[in-house]
Formats: structure tokens, C-alpha cells, sequence
């Protein structure tokens, strides 16, 4: 439960940090105007994250009955999820 709740937290700071530094970035002004979205997008999140937000959605979906299990196959196929983080916390 702790790796996946991990895992979670992971995936949601590297989805709003990334959203948060694109905003911050030098060049990504508003349009001419002063209106609309910045003109630059943010990098595009680890292919590790988009397997997980696909692996909860399919449970949500009840593709899957088992959310734990395919949590533990996504999160350990990418290794160490966050460097520093005591191995009792994993």
C-alpha cells in the first residue's frame, strides 16, 4: 500500500511540477496579445507515469479487478521510483 500510494504521489508531482516549470520558463509568454495559453508546452511527462494513470483508469473502468497487483508490475518495471527515499517507504 505504501508503494503505491508512492507511486501516486509521484505521479502527481511530476504532473503538476512539470505544468508548474513550464509556466515559469523564460519564453513562455503569453501570446502577442497578452491572451491566451503560453506559446511553449511542457516537456511530455515519463512513459512510466502514462502507464500508471492507464493502469488506474482500467480499474476505475473495471478492466482490471485487481488495481495493487498491476500498480506493483508498472512501479517496478521502472526500478528506484524516488531516489532517496528510504527502502522501508518502498
Amino acid at each position: 500500500m505504501k508503494r503505491f500510494a508512492l507511486a501516486l504521489v509521484v505521479a502527481f508531482a511530476v504532473l503538476f511540477g512539470a505544468t508548474a516549470a513550464a509556466a515559469a520558463q523564460p519564453g513562455n509568454q503569453h501570446a502577442a496579445d497578452g491572451d491566451g495559453p503560453p506559446v511553449e508546452l511542457p516537456e511530455p511527462v515519463p512513459e512510466f507515469v502514462t502507464e500508471l494513470l492507464d493502469t488506474i483508469t482500467d480499474f476505475v473502468t473495471g478492466v482490471i479487478g485487481a488495481l495493487g497487483e498491476a500498480v506493483r508490475t508498472v512501479v517496478s518495471d521502472v526500478g528506484d521510483v524516488a531516489p532517496g527515499v528510504p527502502s522501508h517507504v518502498h
